[in-house]
C-alpha cells in the first residue's frame, strides 16, 4: 500500500474521531433527561463518525501492525484540544501543551522507528 495513502488514512482517522467526539459533547446538554441525547441529532452524527473512523482504523491493520495503528490513533487527542479551543472556546493550559508535546514526541519516535 502506498505511504501516502496511509498517512492520509491516519490523518482522517484522527480528525473524524475528534469530531465525533465534538458531536456528541454537542448532543448532551448542560442539564436535562437522557432522552433529550437520544433525541438530538448530533449523537447520531457522532456514533456515525466513530463508526467511520473505527472503520478506517480496520482499514489500516491490514497494512500496518496494531502495535503502530492504535498508538497512532492518539493524534486524536491533539486534534480534539484545537477543536475544543475553536468551537467549545475551551482554555489550552500548559499542562495540556505538555501532553501534546509528548504525545507528538510519541509518535514520532513510532512513526521512525517503522521507516
Amino acid at each position: 500500500m502506498n505511504k501516502i495513502v496511509i498517512v492520509i488514512a491516519l490523518i482522517a482517522m484522527a480528525f473524524i474521531a475528534s469530531f465525533a467526539s465534538y458531536f456528541l459533547k454537542k448532543s448532551s446538554p448542560a442539564e436535562g433527561s437522557k432522552l433529550k441525547i437520544l433525541l438530538s441529532p448530533y449523537f447520531y452524527l457522532g456514533g456515525v463518525l466513530y463508526v467511520i473512523s473505527a472503520s478506517i482504523s480496520i482499514f489500516l491493520l491490514q497494512y500496518l501492525p496494531y502495535a503502530i495503528v492504535m498508538p497512532l490513533g492518539s493524534l486524536t487527542y491533539i486534534v480534539t484540544m484545537f477543536l475544543s479551543l475553536k468551537l467549545l472556546n475551551e482554555k489550552i493550559t500548559l499542562r495540556k501543551i505538555v501532553g501534546m508535546l509528548v504525545i507528538i514526541a510519541g509518535v514520532v519516535m513510532i512513526a521512525v522507528g517503522t521507516v
